[in-house]
C-alpha cells in the first residue's frame, strides 16, 4: 500500500504581499488504487462568510416529496415489486419518474422539507438505505442481467438536485457507471497482484493513522488519501456483498454518514453527494463529499479540472478533516 505524494512549488511576485516574491506549494497525491491525481492547493475552496437559504429551502408549495403530495405525484412499482410504493419509518420509495437506467429509484427520506445537515438522524438515513437495499435486492433477482448497483444522494442545488426536500436515488442495471467499471477493474488487478482485497489492506493500513476517522461497528470510515473531492470521506463495509435491508451494515452506514455530515456543517458546509457502489462479490464502499456552499449566488465547484480532467482540487488536507470527522463520531 502506497501512499505517493509529490510538492509543488510556484513562484511570482504577489500583489498581496507588496510584489514581493512568493512561493506557493501545492501537493499532488496519487490514488493507491488507480492512480488517479488529486491536488490540494490553498484557495482551492471558496465559502461565504455566512449565508442565508432560508426563503429558498423553507417554501414546500408542490413539492413532490412531502407527505401530502407524494402519493399523488409518485408512480408505483411495476408487478414484480409487489407493493405500490416502500414505507420505511419517514422514508417512501417509489420508482424514478425519469429513469437513469433499467431499474432507477427514489427515496423521499424525510417527511420534513428540508434539514439541515447536523439534523440528519440515524434512523431517518437507516430506513432510507433500508428502503433503497430493498429495491436492490428485488430488482437484482427480477433481472438476471442487472449486476451492479449504487445509492446515491444530492442534496441542495450546488451539489445537483432539483429538489431541496431531502432523497435518494437507486440505479441498478447491467453496466454500472463508469466510476463504478474502474474502480472494479483496479480492484481486480490488485487482488491479481497481492492476493488480498485492497479495501480491507486500506483499511488495516489507515487504522488509527492521521487519516483514520472511526468505526461503527460494520463500517470502518477513513479520508481518501487522493481527495477526489472536498472533504472525501469513505465507508468500507466489513462484510463483501450487497447488504441485506435489515442487516448491521445498514445502522452502520447511517450512524457513520450521521456524524460525517455533521462534521461538514461544523465547518461551514450545507451541501453534499453520497455515493453507495454495490457489486455482488465486493465489497461495499460508499463515497461522501462536501460541496460548494449553497447560498443565493453559490459558487460551482466542479471546474475543468473535475469536468474534463478527473482531478480532484481540495483545498483542507485529508489528515486535517480526518481530525475533524473524528469529534463528531
Amino acid at each position: 500500500m502506497e501512499f505517493e505524494r509529490h510538492s509543488q512549488e510556484s513562484t511570482f511576485h504577489s500583489p498581496l504581499a507588496e510584489f514581493e516574491e512568493v512561493t506557493e506549494t501545492v501537493e499532488v497525491r496519487v490514488d493507491p488504487l488507480t492512480g488517479r491525481t488529486g491536488r490540494v492547493a490553498d484557495g482551492a475552496f471558496l465559502a461565504p462568510d455566512e449565508y442565508d437559504i432560508d426563503a429558498v429551502v423553507s417554501d414546500s408549495e408542490g413539492c413532490f416529496f412531502c407527505p401530502d403530495s407524494v402519493e399523488a405525484a409518485t408512480p408505483t412499482y411495476p408487478d414484480w415489486m409487489e407493493m405500490d410504493r416502500g414505507r420505511r419509518g419517514e422514508a417512501t420509495s417509489f420508482p424514478n419518474l425519469n429513469p437513469y437506467g433499467s431499474h432507477s429509484n427514489v427515496v423521499a427520506l424525510t417527511e420534513t422539507h428540508y434539514q439541515p445537515l447536523d439534523a440528519f438522524t440515524t434512523e431517518q438515513f437507516a430506513d432510507g438505505f433500508g428502503a433503497a437495499l430493498e429495491f436492490v435486492h428485488a430488482a437484482l433477482e427480477h433481472d438476471g442481467d442487472a449486476a451492479h448497483a449504487s445509492v446515491n444522494m444530492n442534496f441542495l442545488k450546488s451539489a445537483g438536485s432539483s429538489l431541496v426536500h431531502p432523497h435518494l436515488q437507486t440505479l441498478v442495471d447491467d453496466r454500472g457507471t463508469t466510476r463504478q467499471r474502474r474502480l472494479l477493474d483496479a480492484g481486480r488487478r490488485y487482488r491479481e497482484r497481492e492476493g488480498a482485497d485492497y479495501w480491507a489492506d486500506l483499511v488495516e493500513a489507515e487504522r488509527n493513522g492521521d487519516r483514520w476517522i472511526a468505526s461503527t461497528g460494520a463500517v470502518d470510515w477513513l479520508a481518501a488519501f487522493a481527495p477526489k473531492h472536498h472533504r472525501h470521506v469513505l465507508g468500507v463495509v466489513e462484510e463483501t456483498g450487497i447488504p441485506d435491508a435489515e442487516g448491521p451494515a445498514v445502522d452502520a452506514l447511517a450512524e457513520g454518514l450521521t456524524g460525517v455530515l455533521a462534521s461538514y456543517a461544523a465547518a461551514g458546509h450545507n451541501a453534499f453527494n453520497v455515493a453507495l457502489h454495490l457489486t455482488e462479490g465486493e465489497r461495499p464502499v460508499v463515497h461522501v463529499i462536501a460541496r460548494a456552499v449553497f447560498d443565493e449566488y453559490y459558487w460551482s465547484d466542479s471546474p475543468f479540472f473535475t469536468v474534463l480532467h478527473d482531478e480532484g482540487v481540495v483545498e483542507t488536507p485529508p489528515e486535517q478533516y480526518a481530525a475533524d470527522a473524528r469529534e463528531q463520531f
